[in-house]
C-alpha cells in the first residue's frame, strides 16, 4: 500500500511517496534557495525524482539530491531560470528527457558533497558537466558515474571541438520557424550571441584544464585570438569585459591567448574608460612587462 506524506526540508516542503521499499519525490514547494533532498524518509531510500517536480522553479538555485537517488523524471528541473549548483551521487542515475532544458544559470553539476573541501579536479569536472545539458545538449556525456575518467573527457573535448566547428548559423532558421523571431530575429545578432557562446566554452576549458591536452588548449586559444578586439568578431573580448569585468583568471586567459596585441592594445584600454581600474592596471602592467622582456606571468599578483 502506497503511503503519501509531506515533510518540512531544508528549503521548503517536500511531497513523497513510499512505495515497496523506496520513496519517490511527487512535488515540491520551493521556500528557500538552497534545498537539501534527504537520503531517507521514515527509513526508506529516497531513489527517484518524479517528472515536472521542479519544472519553472524560479526560486530554486542549489540543490542536493539523495545518495541513493537512481532515476530523475522528465523536466524535473527544466526552465528553472535561477538555478546554479547540483550536487548527486556519482552513481548511475537514469535521465529522462530534458531534464535541465533551459537552465542556463547552471554553473555546475557535481558529484563530490556540498563541501568547500572538494578536490580541485573534483570541482572542475562538475563545471565541465554542468555545461553538458544546456550548453553543449549532448545527453550521452550526463553520466556522473563516468564523469572526469579519462574516456569522458575526451568524449567531453571531442564534442567540444565539434561544436566549435559547426557553422555559426546553424540553428538559426529552425529558431524562427519555431516562431522565436522576436527573441533574435536578426541574423547578425543570432551570429554574435554564438560567437560569444564558444568563446565561453573556450574560456570555460581553459580556465578547468584538468585532462586538457596541449594541442587541444591551442585550439580554444587561437578561437579566441581569432575574435579578439579589432577582429571581425570581437566575441572574446566582450565575453571578458561585458560579462567578468573583474575577474583576473578571465584576463589572464585573454591574455595568455595572445589577445592582446600592439594594434588593439589602445583601443581596449579606451573601451575600458573608467571601469575596473585594478584589470586596466593589470592591462598595463602586462604591456610593461613585456616590452621590458621579463616574463609576465611569473608576477600575476596585482600588488
Amino acid at each position: 500500500m502506497d503511503k503519501e506524506m509531506e515533510l518540512e526540508i531544508t528549503g521548503g516542503k517536500l511531497h513523497v511517496r513510499i512505495r515497496d521499499g523506496e520513496a519517490v519525490v511527487t512535488s515540491c514547494r520551493v521556500m528557500e534557495g538552497k534545498v537539501k533532498i534527504p537520503d531517507e524518509v521514515e527509513g526508506v531510500l529516497v531513489t527517484a525524482i518524479e517528472r515536472k517536480v521542479f519544472l519553472s522553479c524560479r526560486q530554486l538555485k542549489e540543490i542536493t539530491l539523495p545518495s541513493g537517488l537512481r532515476q530523475i523524471g522528465d523536466w524535473a528541473f527544466a526552465y528553472c531560470g535561477n538555478l546554479t549548483h547540483v550536487w548527486l551521487p556519482g552513481q548511475a542515475i537514469s535521465f529522462g528527457k530534458g531534464v535541465f532544458k533551459d537552465c542556463h544559470a547552471l554553473a555546475g553539476i557535481f558529484t563530490c558533497p556540498d563541501d568547500p573541501n572538494c578536490q580541485e579536479e573534483e570541482r572542475q569536472v562538475g563545471i565541465l558537466l554542468g555545461t553538458v545539458p544546456v550548453k553543449l545538449e549532448t545527453e550521452y556525456l550526463l553520466v556522473p558515474e563516468e564523469a572526469g575518467s579519462k574516456q569522458w573527457i575526451w568524449r567531453y573535448d571531442v564534442k567540444l571541438r565539434e561544436f566549435l566547428a559547426q557553422p555559426d548559423e546553424d540553428g538559426y532558421t529552425k529558431m524562427v520557424y519555431c516562431g522565436e523571431e522576436d527573441i533574435m530575429a536578426n541574423m547578425d545578432l543570432y551570429l554574435a550571441e554564438r560567437r560569444r557562446e564558444k568563446s565561453r566554452l573556450c574560456y570555460l576549458r581553459l580556465l578547468n584544464p584538468t585532462g586538457l591536452e596541449e594541442e587541444f588548449a591551442r585550439e580554444l586559444m587561437d578561437y579566441l585570438k581569432d575574435h579578439t578586439k579589432g577582429c571581425i568578431s570581437e566575441a572574446a573580448w566582450e565575453v571578458v569585459y561585458q560579462e567578468h569585468g573583474n575577474e583576473q583568471d578571465y584576463y589572464e586567459t585573454f591574455l595568455r591567448s595572445g589577445c592582446v596585441t600592439e594594434e588593439n592594445y589602445d583601443a581596449i584600454l579606451s573601451e575600458m574608460g573608467e571601469s575596473y581600474p585594478e584589470m586596466k592596471g593589470y592591462l598595463m602592467r602586462y604591456r610593461l612587462e613585456q616590452m621590458g622582456g621579463s616574463d609576465f606571468f611569473d608576477l600575476l599578483s596585482l600588488d
